[in-house]
């Protein structure tokens, strides 16, 4: 009985010691459960307080002003004047009159400016020889010539004429050149002052005009002569050129 007393309390002795260390680790893990919250508590109020105060030191300080309420000037609204009512039948006739547009003149008083015609623009009307037209202007064609058998453009007329006829220019002018062409024997041009000259060829040796010399169509310049090689097999005749320009034109249709 003893035996079982003993044991029964040396069980129930055990059983304390257990549920106090039981209660003791309870405690202890409250207590560091409760540490545990107040520190991370604490932890978090001072990081925030940090970061607010970061925060704060960023931001520049800037202070609203508000601008003083200042009440708009009243606008007074101006009326125009009101014009006098002017009854139609009173409007001035000389208002009237000026809102019509202006009468056009009547057909029959219209006078249309008559020009007169213009006169044609002077033509010489003498050849220098009178004689035939042997051969004739070619208007820029080729002619086989009969003295070199070559063809080539014949850029005047061939005047029958006898040795020692007058020839005479077929308009008033300037004497421009005297000369002797190798091809054409002894010549001489006119410039007659209005962009036309003329040449005549194949001269006799005494010429009665030199160059600078003022020539009317009634004072020969030379006589026919046969100084022209180039148409030395030809009957005697005056080679008679015309040029408007530099162009060659043909003299028997130039000269009226």
């Amino acid at each position: 009985m003893k035996e079982y007393n003993y044991a029964k309390k040396q069980k129930t002795g055990h059983l304390s010691f257990w549920l106090v260390m039981l209660l003791c680790a309870a405690m202890i893990g409250v207590s560091c459960w409760f540490a545990y919250t107040q520190t991370s508590q604490d932890l978090e109020m001072e990081l925030n307080s940090v970061l607010d105060r970061e925060i704060t030191a960023a931001k520049p300080e800037t202070s609203l002003v508000r601008p003083a309420a200042t009440e708009a000037p009243a606008v007074q609204a101006t009326m125009p004047a009101a014009k006098p009512y002017v009854p139609p039948e009173t409007v001035p006739e000389t208002a009237a009159a000026a809102a019509l547009p202006a009468a056009k003149p009547h057909a029959e008083t219209v006078t249309e400016a008559v020009t007169e015609p213009t006169s044609p623009p002077h033509q010489p009307s003498r050849f220098p020889v009178d004689g035939e037209i042997i051969q004739r202007f070619s208007g820029g064609e080729l002619v086989k010539s009969p003295t070199t058998g070559v063809w080539q453009t014949h850029n005047g007329i061939d005047i029958a004429a006898a040795l020692g006829d007058s020839v005479y220019p077929m308009d008033d002018g300037i004497v421009l050149k005297v000369e002797d062409d190798p091809l054409w024997g002894i010549c001489v041009t006119i410039d007659h002052q209005n962009g036309i000259y003329s040449r005549y060829c194949s001269l006799n040796a005494g010429l009665t005009v030199t160059e600078g010399d003022s020539v009317t169509n009634t004072s020969p310049i030379g006589a026919v002569g046969d100084t022209a090689d180039v148409e030395s097999s030809q009957a005697t005749h005056l080679h008679f050129e015309v040029m408007q320009g530099e162009t060659y034109i043909d003299p028997a249709a130039y000269i009226q």
